[in-house]
């Protein structure tokens, strides 16, 4: 684990020596804005009143406030999102049925989804710090037009602080500065963060930092009366005396062999020439420990011993370095321009050893992604026309050693991917609202996307029929909304769209050895899946008193991607690998599915620095091809909370809570992981939580919290560890 004693002294130190700056008083956590501009609906800003689409947006006072340790935590706290772990180091965010790959996640304009972002369960949102967010937008529902391919479930677009410059006027430059130190009982959590940024008439610059270390974390220990005992964690693995050991757990509701480690730091360089020309430099990185996969370690055999001795995430490490270049002026094709191109190194391995052998398989894999945005934007009266292009080129750097934990020998096994495959695409795309009338607005969007594929395996590990891939495929893809904006501020839009997904090295390169005893191999005939989607939403607007929203959605799934039984081209159905036969499987496309679902929001300001907000989302999703319920739908799950704010305090109680999953109910894919639920399924859930925050003084803010009150021993559907027990939270906030 990352040594933090240091750390902490010192950047904490460096935060409060920073001349002083004028602090922001945030506002309440749940305050209702009606003219929110949204900058993802069609990459650029713009009235929300104006999108057809759902969004959701989690502004910098509400992160402040929910103070999550990590970004993952900070969607599932806000009960618009549900979040799926297999370990502490997890967190996958769900929309509308759609997980991992199918989601697109954007950090300042650059996607993240590369070659290799797998469709199960994945944790890549982790590498994004929850204490540089300035905000975060959740667009649900096809985003193919202004974005491409993965946006089957929606985009979430995530932002980070800005440097800021210091007014035209100042004679001295603008300094700010920031600390953060928190303890989190459940994990033992222990986070330290510091910013700090100066900025001058033309150039400003900011530097963050965020050190976590997390200990095992601890499952609550009020168990369902049904299932006593539940996600105890009732054994674990040394290695004691050259040969691995199990070991009695003296606390079963510690989840032993889960806790990590994280770094995270943020450099920009801003540099605005004149009021129309802006240049920003991005530099992002994100490492961590290595992170048990605890899902993993609870498997047993037949003969009552573990399946692993160690599954682990090695170090995963992720570089972004990105430029952006804005130039705001009208001219005959534009009246602003968005030009950001960007690298992304991305590094993940996995350690992974049985229990009893000598032998750790460590798959290593490094991604390279080059990337370049342009947008432009053009109003001539009524009309707003928004278009652009996008290129990607991701490499694919795959390894596989075989290294004895004894003698420390190595051998070649086979890789994960095909090592060098590359995985591109372009497309070009243009949007349009009409303003009909100051009630109707008309918006429309085209997208034009190819995808090229390439990979080459290696024949030296195991016999297979499948020598190389070459993959190319273009998609046709639009959008058709419109929006009323009635009196008394009633609200009505509906939207109908189609998205694609193309399958990445992932789906039709990947060679894998499953827990059931099947060897996943690559697939080259693989095509892209599509959806087409139609959202209608109602909503009811009093100004500064309540908004509330209703959302229906319906999708149609082609060609969707599922884990089947595989005949080769030759027609085996078994094959030699690592001295073993295994039966075949492989990514296929299955044929059709369909999703549809609700969501409600409602926010009010009671009075008297009172506010009450809830939400609810329903899901439904069915294979109707092989006539099953379909994977990662979740169940019904939702918030409700009531704030309170007066002069120097702002609090507020929550309730999150989510219902019942049946076994019936769910996939027989092996996605939503039946094997870690109770027979019962997936049990309905509730926790309740309070928070608040004290200005001690203009630059210092004291947070508290308790989470899980009731200290309910729960897991959530499709996952593979128990959520936390009863949590308190302490936290010293620094603002100068």
């Amino acid at each position: 684990m990352f040594n933090l004693r240091r750390p902490l002294t010192g950047l904490l130190v460096t935060a409060c020596l920073t001349a002083s700056a004028q602090q922001a008083v945030p506002d309440s956590a749940r305050a209702i804005r009606l003219q929110d501009v949204i900058i993802s609906a069609r990459r650029g800003a713009e009235s929300r009143v104006t999108v057809p689409q759902q969004v959701d947006v989690l502004s910098a006072p509400t992160i402040r406030q929910l103070n999550p340790p990590t970004t993952a935590d900070a969607l599932q706290q806000s009960g618009w999102v549900y979040v799926q772990k297999s370990q502490l180091g997890g967190g996958s965010p769900v929309l509308r049925g759609f997980e991992a790959n199918k989601v697109l996640l954007v950090v300042d304009g650059v996607r993240l989804n590369n070659a290799i972002f797998r469709g199960g369960h994945l944790q890549n949102v982790l590498g994004i710090d929850a204490n540089v967010l300035e905000r975060v937008e959740i667009l649900s529902g096809a985003g193919a037009v202004p974005y491409g391919s993965d946006a089957l479930g929606g985009v979430i677009s995530l932002y980070t602080k800005q440097p800021q410059l210091a007014d035209s006027s100042a004679r001295a430059p603008r300094v700010g500065a920031a600390g953060l130190l928190r303890y989190a009982t459940a994990a033992r959590e222990k986070t330290l963060h510091a910013d700090l940024s100066l900025g001058w008439r033309r150039v400003a610059w900011l530097t963050s930092v965020t050190a976590t270390d997390f200990d095992d974390l601890r499952k609550g220990r009020r168990d369902y009366a049904s299932f006593p005992g539940f996600g105890e964690k009732r054994f674990y693995v040394r290695r004691l005396g050259q040969r691995d050991s199990v070991l009695v757990n003296p606390d079963p509701n510690r989840q032993r062999d889960s806790g990590y480690g994280q770094l995270d730091v943020l450099q920009k360089l801003l540099f605005r020439p004149t009021p129309q020309q802006q240049h920003l430099l991005n530099l992002q990185y994100s490492t961590t420990t290595a992170v048990p996969r605890y899902d993993r370690l609870l498997v047993v055999q037949t003969n009552g011993l573990p399946r692993y001795a160690e599954w682990n995430y090695g170090p995963q490490r992720r570089l972004l370095a990105s430029y952006q270049y804005q130039y705001h002026h009208p001219t005959r094709f534009f009246d602003a321009l968005h030009f950001t191109p960007a690298l992304q190194l991305l590094a993940e391995s996995r350690l992974v050893r049985d229990f009893g052998q000598e032998r750790r398989q460590e798959n290593r894999e490094q991604v390279r992604v080059w990337s370049a945005n342009l947008d432009l934007q053009k109003t001539l009266g009524r009309h707003e026309l928004r278009y652009g292009a996008e290129g990607t080129h991701n490499r694919v750097h795959s390894t596989g050693t075989a290294r004895n934990v004894r003698t420390g020998q190595r051998q070649a096994i086979v890789t994960r991917y095909p090592n060098g495959a590359t995985y591109a695409t372009t497309g070009l795309y243009a949007t349009h609202r009409w303003s009909l009338s100051p009630v109707f607005s008309l918006s429309t969007g085209l997208r034009v996307s190819t995808v090229c594929l390439r990979g080459e395996f290696d024949p030296r590990f195991f016999q297979t029929d499948v020598r190389q891939i070459r993959q190319s495929s273009a998609s046709l893809d639009g959008s058709l909304g419109l929006v009323a904006q009635l009196p008394g501020g009633f609200r009505a839009s509906g939207l109908l769209g189609t998205a694609f997904r193309n399958p990445n090295v992932d789906d039709a390169g990947k060679t894998f050895e499953q827990n059931n005893g099947t060897l996943l191999l690559p697939n080259p005939d693989l095509r892209p899946e599509r959806v087409r989607t139609a959202e209608l939403e109602l909503s009811q607007r009093i100004e500064n008193k309540l908004h509330v929203a209703l959302t229906s959605f319906y999708t149609q799934l082609r060609d969707a991607l599922t884990v089947q039984p595989y005949t080769t081209p030759s027609g085996a159905t078994t094959v030699e690998f690592n001295g073993a036969t295994y039966a075949t499987v492989a990514s296929t496309n299955t044929g059709r599915a369909r999703i549809y679902g609700l969501s409600a929001r409602a926010q009010a300001e009671v009075g008297g620095g009172w506010s009450a907000q809830g939400s609810l989302t329903y899901t439904q999703g069915r294979d109707r091809t092989r006539r099953v319920p379909l994977d990662h739908i979740p169940p019904l799950y939702g918030r409700a909370g009531i704030g309170y704010r007066r002069r120097a305090l702002t609090a507020e109680a929550s309730v999150l809570f989510n219902g019942r999953k049946r076994p019936s109910e769910f996939s027989p894919s092996g996605e939503d992981n039946l094997e870690q639920a109770t027979p019962a399924g997936a049990l309905g859930w509730y926790t309740g939580n309070v928070r608040a925050e004290y200005r001690l003084t203009p630059r210092w803010t004291a947070q508290a919290a308790v989470e899980n009150l009731l200290n309910q021993s729960y897991r959530q559907f499709a996952s593979g560890i128990s959520a936390p027990g009863r949590n308190v939270v302490l936290a010293l906030r620094f603002t100068h």
